[in-house]
């Protein structure tokens, strides 16, 4: 699955987010390619998971905090509370995704950010405008 992250591309990825050796997120195509599912937890700065998304339903989300609305076109999980955008996932042709704006933590409270121009993970990493293949493997996120 090519994922595009704002200006950055990363080709031939399994669809999965990996932070501290373990999966933070999942991407996959169900349905013959018709339908987008997103797994993944959601964490506080501290590490704390506060809720999970599996496969577009949610297995734990105390209060209700976090909002996933599914459309024809995209998904995104939004924070209730905080009012903000945690994950925007857009679809593309050929099964391909963009994600154009995210705020999300790790398991471990680092954070990742998406916009338009750039993926930022902590103060470890900023790409803009990378195209790499990463020949069906997962996306690491740097410690």
């Amino acid at each position: 699955m090519d994922i595009e992250l704002g200006t950055n591309t990363l080709r031939n990825t399994d669809g999965v987010f990996m932070a501290h050796g373990k999966e933070q997120l999942r991407i996959e195509w169900l349905e013959k390619g018709e339908k987008l599912a997103l797994s993944m937890g959601v964490f506080m700065p501290t590490g704390t998971e506060v809720a999970k998304l599996q496969r577009n339903v949610w297995e734990h989300n105390t209060g209700d905090r976090f909002v996933f609305t599914e459309l024809p076109d995209r998904v995104k999980v939004e924070d209730t509370t905080l009012k903000t955008l945690v994950m925007e996932i857009h679809k593309k042709s050929h099964q391909a995704v963009a994600i154009p704006a995210a705020k999300f933590y790790t398991s471990k409270g680092t954070l990742s950010e998406i916009s338009p121009e750039w993926w930022r993970v902590g103060n470890k990493m900023e790409l803009t405008g990378i195209d790499a293949d990463l020949e069906g493997g997962s996306i690491e996120l740097p410690e």
